[in-house]
């Protein structure tokens, strides 16, 4: 069939560049963000050192403040498979409990993170909350496994 006299184009809307920026998570946007960033310390950096997953998320974290979103945008099963593989392969010596507790936390905001991203409906403003709350529970980690090293160096006793 076809319409007489119907000088209307078919309803294709195109998106201009500024709608697709408006939506896409930027370096600028990361490096916006205000949160406490703690890196390890060199007692902690030998303890981890063969902490394959642990130099992996490191890699990742460096991607994701240039904007590379792809690692936590990726498949849930990939994610969860890496998490589950950085919890078990995490050496004994930084197997506490406050340490533990971090890294579930960064589970949970990684997991969250990974949600948030692959919805497409979902405001920038909400995903680089979650951006920033991810950063945080990396930091939080890094800073847990320092006051670690920090005590037993110290020989702090812990009151029973």
């Amino acid at each position: 069939m076809t319409n007489c006299n119907d000088d209307n184009v078919s309803g294709v809307i195109k998106e201009t560049q500024e709608q697709i920026d408006a939506r896409t998570i930027s370096q600028k946007d990361i490096e916006a963000l205000r949160y406490p960033d703690y890196g390890l310390s060199a007692d902690s950096e030998k303890a981890v050192a063969d902490w394959q997953k642990f130099r992996e998320l490191n890699a990742q974290i460096e991607l994701l403040n240039k904007g590379d979103l792809n690692f936590f945008r990726g498949e849930s099963i990939l994610l969860k498979t890496f998490l589950l593989e950085f919890r078990n392969e995490m050496p004994e010596e930084l197997k506490t409990n406050e340490i533990l507790a971090r890294t579930t936390a960064f589970e949970t905001k990684t997991q969250k993170l990974n949600s948030l991203l692959r919805i497409s409906n979902i405001e920038k403003k909400e995903q680089l909350q979650a951006v920033k709350e991810l950063l945080i529970s990396v930091s939080n980690l890094n800073l847990q496994i320092n006051k670690k090293f920090e005590f037993d160096k110290n020989n702090v006793l812990k009151p029973e």
